[in-house]
């Protein structure tokens, strides 16, 4: 049978041979600058988010269908006998090999449409862009969903294809759509690639398979999605208004080019990775237009690849970590570039060289942003807090501990601000969490005004950011523990309100007394939820037996972005 590169040759230059040792090196580099990151680069606060989904749903507290069946594959991890970066740095090496697994797919995939030296240089140009550098290895879902779909890409461009690949491939694209909707952007080009198949073979029998792996993938999405609602808590009833949300918040209601500025970011930084792949759509625009019959579907197909660019134009969460699943096929378009450029200058051979020496300069900076400030933070929770207790902060951060409130996220801020409720109010009031964790704008602004800057829309409710003043008080650096400040009476018995009851530790510079009992300085006051009495001087109360202060210095920052 006719290989699809030859089927759909359109190069005039001889084919140039890539030697293996130079493939191994330009991999073994990349390798160990994603390892390298994975490993010790700063954890981002929605890797949080994802390991938290997990834990609650090993509590049987997770009711999200929607995007989350990726605690069936990760549960495991809640059995590892480490806190929560060192679980995060275990599936970041996971992540690394899936990653590994997905150059792969995206180089066989390459060689198999163009040419080994076209492979080369598409696989270079993905892993060395600056985005995919830092967050190729992140626990989130789009590393995962991009090695499935490269896969499946993978699968469906090799020369034969036998009725269990296109199953397996589709069973790829399902697990990928189970995980994240925003697989559903590889479509484009999974059709255009089915599409060329069946022009390269004109065979009704392949025609019918597909059509059979369509129907088991799409059997096995809604049973497996029916089966993964029916393993947690509400969620079937919340499922199709889950999704409109999505849909409507990613896409409908949406500014086009939210994500501008990283993508402004990645042009000025990779702007020679980015000039090849202008070359290679602008190569393939041309041959779309002159050429015709399977020249110009190959062109297509090929054009198709670069489907999942128009994404920055109307999708929301464009952010650094989504160049991860978009920038994957969309490398195959510089793939096109490669011999051309090749024939045109020996230098130009080297470009992919160029590629690695760059991403070495810029990831050498990146390795400042490390876990310190983040391991001391969880390490203090959990010297301060030994047993689980709610919490509240910007994410779940402390994914061993129930997360109290809402995902702070700026489409959870809008969304919170939209629905108008004082989630946190009401949180305090009925989860009763001893400890906040100050962390991300929202929080910071209601808690440590004049620290950050926000708008009008994206802080809290004044109610919640009245019951955070009023039930929380400063106890070590970004942690802030269930208690009170309680003012000097001047000899006049006043009045506080308690929401979050237990043991409350009392400092202050003399006695003081409560609920018309004289409390010492250090003595610990049993006290229940509604209202006491208070007489003396200025005095704090925190939620706690004598609760341990850190000896270390606090952490200045906890996250610095992307």
């Amino acid at each position: 049978m006719t290989s699809l590169a030859g089927f759909f040759d359109a190069r005039s230059e001889a084919p140039v041979r890539v030697g293996r040792w130079t493939i191994l090196i330009l991999f073994g580099a990349i390798a160990v600058l994603e390892l390298t990151t994975a490993l010790f680069r700063e954890v981002n606060w929605d890797e949080f988010h994802f390991l938290s989904l997990i834990f609650e749903y090993k509590r049987a507290s997770l009711s999200l269908a929607l995007q989350t069946f990726h605690v069936h594959l990760f549960s495991w991890l809640t059995l590892l006998p480490t806190d929560e970066i060192g679980t995060i740095v275990i599936a970041r090496c996971l992540m690394w090999l899936l990653h590994l697994a997905t150059l792969w797919f995206l180089f066989k995939t390459a060689e198999n449409l163009v040419s080994i030296r076209g492979a080369l240089w598409a696989t270079v140009l993905y892993a060395t862009l600056g985005f995919v550098m830092r967050n190729a290895t992140s626990f989130r879902a789009d590393p995962i969903i991009t090695t499935l779909l490269m896969g499946a890409l993978f699968g469906l461009t090799r020369d034969r294809l036998p009725l269990r690949l296109l199953i397996l491939s589709a069973l790829a694209v399902t697990v990928a759509g189970l995980i994240s909707i925003k697989s559903v952007f590889y479509v484009p080009a999974i059709t255009m690639v089915a599409t060329l198949q069946l022009a390269r073979t004109h065979d009704k029998v392949l025609l019918r398979n597909m059509a059979v792996a369509l129907v088991i993938a799409a059997t096995a999405f809604v049973g497996l999605f029916l089966c993964h609602s029916a393993s947690l808590a509400q969620a079937v009833s919340q499922a199709g208004n889950t999704l409109t949300s999505v849909y409507n918040k990613q896409l409908v209601d949406s500014s086009l080019f939210y994500g501008a500025r990283f993508l402004a970011y990645s042009l000025a930084v990779n702007a020679l990775q980015w000039s090849v792949i202008c070359v290679g759509m602008g190569l393939a625009v041309a041959r779309t237009i002159n050429n015709s019959g399977a020249e110009r579907l190959r062109a297509l197909t090929i054009l198709s690849f670069a489907s999942p660019l128009l994404c920055i134009a109307f999708y929301r969460n464009s952010f650094p970590y989504f160049y991860v699943f978009m920038m994957a096929p969309v490398a195959m378009v510089g793939a096109l570039a490669a011999d051309k450029l090749s024939s045109l200058s020996k230098i130009s051979g080297a470009i992919p060289v160029i590629f690695v020496a760059l991403a070495v300069g810029h990831a050498i900076p990146e390795f400042q942003r490390d876990q310190s400030a983040q391991r001391s933070l969880i390490s203090a929770v959990h010297q301060i807090f030994p047993n689980p207790v709610p919490y509240i902060a910007q994410t779940g951060m402390v994914a061993s501990y129930p997360h109290a409130g809402f995902l702070m996220s700026t489409w959870g801020i809008e969304e919170y601000r939209d629905r108008g409720e004082p989630v946190l109010l009401h949180a305090i009031e009925k989860e009763r969490p001893p400890f906040v964790i100050v962390s991300g704008p929202a929080l910071s602004a209601a808690l440590e005004p004049g620290t950050v800057s926000t708008d009008a829309g994206e802080g809290l409710l004044p109610a919640d950011i009245e019951a955070l003043k009023e039930n929380y008080v400063r106890h070590w650096g970004p942690i802030w523990i269930a208690g009170k400040q309680l003012p000097a009476t001047g000899g006049v018995e006043a009045t506080f309100a308690v929401h979050i009851p237990g043991p409350y530790t009392m400092t202050a510079d003399a006695p003081v007394e409560i609920d018309r009992r004289s409390i010492l300085p250090g003595d610990v006051v049993e006290l229940t939820e509604g209202t006491h009495s208070f007489r003396g001087g200025l005095a704090t109360l925190r939620h706690g037996r004598n609760p341990p202060v850190p000896a270390r210095e606090p952490p200045m920052a906890i996250f610095t972005g992307f």
